[in-house]
């Protein structure tokens, strides 16, 4: 429990940072609960004060003293030492009559201001409905407008196998140990979903849904052989762009050349090479003939012959644009690709997916968001869910990596659940910054593609967290999160890092 706690507490003070409220002299209101919910959320309130951060501490247990859990009574007695007697104040019912605790948790969240709130309160046992004074207390938590970050210890109350309409509505839920199913399928109740990786329990490696931990990233931290050249390390081309929208094929071409893939080469439109060339030396750089409009024209597809024995892997769609000659030109090339391929953005149409060879032996990832997945699926918004992305992936023998909060990427056969990345990625170009990602991975790796976007994925979203912790999440740009990218690649959790 006590490395639960510090691990948890270091988690809760990186994410308070993503906000650009005051970092110090922090007040923290806390519903506790008996049992290893409510201890975990003291020890971290402990691990918070070491850093000489918080100022006050509110506690609401929600059972007399004598009735915690020894752990959870000791964790007590641990956060009390750590802090004086007048930054800590303790709201307890004397007896199973709770109309008085009830009036002080009101009054404490109406009446006064908190930077975190805490919910330690139940736990995974939970059964509903509520018991009265629990429905109460989370309401009156729930309805008050002067917390800044609400978080849930492992679950939020309310939430389980069977979950109460009423259950905690959290900013964050950060879970231990476990990942446990209902936080994925309670979204709209556990607002951002973080997982600590403390080492207690092995993954089942036959599980078919798996999060994903920062150990995905280990094989990118080895030293290379000294008699490595870049030829070891694939060659990716990239076909992207218009005269329009230069701006997501740079971003595109930026993010893989930070990936780690020994050679690119860009098929860009005519009149955008020398610019693009000239900022990206480290790329080589071809012509490719415009439509009239600036797209990529269907007359230049002989440059790309030959290409599928030389490249590990091809990028498509980063600003292409969605003109009829540029989507023939991708039909065409995905009919006769032969390795690794990677189609994002305005590359994601039915029609350039059914006209993929079947017996292809090339690798196939595609990056949509929900709009995109459903404009390829054919799905409405509701029947979009785990199982139809599996199975969407597997009738196309395909990795899907399904952008949005928690991404998750299916291989067909497994769906594994990424809780790195917050809302700085809800910006133009962030898409393409990943499929680039993707991609120069994808060249390194062409036989795994679930690990290289299952590693994208993660790496892409622990950037972003890093430059929210930085910056904010306000005042920030997509291209930022390319100068995280090393930082990213540290061993360690993002609270570590900061």
């Amino acid at each position: 429990m006590k490395m639960v706690g510090q691990e948890l507490g270091r988690s809760i003070l990186s994410e308070y940072r993503m906000n650009r409220y005051k970092q110090e002299a922090l007040r923290i209101f806390a519903l506790i609960g008996k049992g290893h919910n409510g201890g975990d959320a003291l020890l971290a309130i402990a691990e918070m004060s070491v850093s000489g951060f918080l100022e006050k501490v509110d506690l609401a247990i929600a059972c007399p003293i004598g009735e915690l859990k020894p752990n959870t009574l000791q964790a007590l007695n641990q956060l009390r030492e750590k802090l004086p007697d007048d930054a800590i104040t303790l709201f307890a019912p004397r007896s199973d009559e709770r109309s008085d605790w009830l009036r002080d948790v009101h009054d404490l969240v109406s009446e006064n201001e908190y930077d975190i709130g805490l919910d330690g309160l139940l736990g995974m046992q939970f059964k509903p409905p509520f018991r009265d004074y629990a429905m109460e207390a989370i309401e009156y938590f729930n309805e008050a407008s002067n917390i800044r970050l609400r978080v849930a210890v492992d679950l939020p109350s309310g939430v389980g196998d069977e979950s109460d309409p009423n259950a905690f509505q959290a900013d964050l839920s950060i879970a231990t140990g476990v990942f446990k199913k209902p936080l994925a399928t309670q979204k709209e109740n556990a607002g951002s979903i973080r997982y600590l990786d403390i080492g207690f329990f092995e993954e089942n490696p036959s599980s078919q849904k798996r999060v994903l931990t920062d150990g995905i990233l280990d094989p990118l931290r080895d030293r290379r052989s000294v008699f490595d050249d870049k030829r070891n390390y694939g060659h990716l081309a990239i076909l992207a762009g218009s005269r329009g929208m230069p701006g997501a094929l740079a971003m595109s071409v930026d993010a893989a050349l930070l990936s780690g893939v020994g050679l690119v080469t860009v098929f860009a439109p005519e009149s955008q090479v020398a610019a693009l060339a000239a900022s990206r030396p480290e790329a080589m750089w071809v012509s490719w003939p415009e439509t009239p409009e600036g797209g990529l024209a269907l007359e230049g597809i002989s440059l790309l012959k030959g290409w599928d024995q030389k490249a590990s892997a091809l990028l498509m769609g980063p600003g292409m644009g969605n003109e009829p000659e540029t989507l023939t030109l991708v039909q065409e090339i995905v009919k006769q690709w032969g390795t690794g391929l990677v189609l994002d953005a305005d590359a994601l149409n039915r029609a350039v997916f059914e006209s993929r060879d079947a017996e292809s032996s090339g690798s196939l990832i595609a990056t949509p968001h929900l709009g995109e997945f459903r404009r390829l699926s054919g799905l409405s918004f509701d029947k979009i869910d785990e199982a139809s992305l599996t199975d969407f992936a597997q009738s196309h023998k395909a990795t899907i990596i399904l952008k949005g909060p928690n991404s998750r990427i299916s291989d067909g056969h497994h769906v594994f659940f990424n809780t790195t990345g917050n809302p700085i990625l809800a910006r133009g170009g962030s898409g393409d910054i990943l499929a680039g990602l993707t991609a120069g991975l994808l060249s390194l790796m062409p036989d795994s593609p679930a690990e290289a976007a299952c590693m994208a994925t993660y790496w892409h979203g622990k950037a972003a967290d890093l430059l929210a912790i930085a910056r904010g999440q306000h005042s920030s740009k997509a291209t930022l999160l390319l100068d995280e990218f090393p930082n990213a690649l540290k061993k360690g959790e993002v609270w570590e890092l900061a």
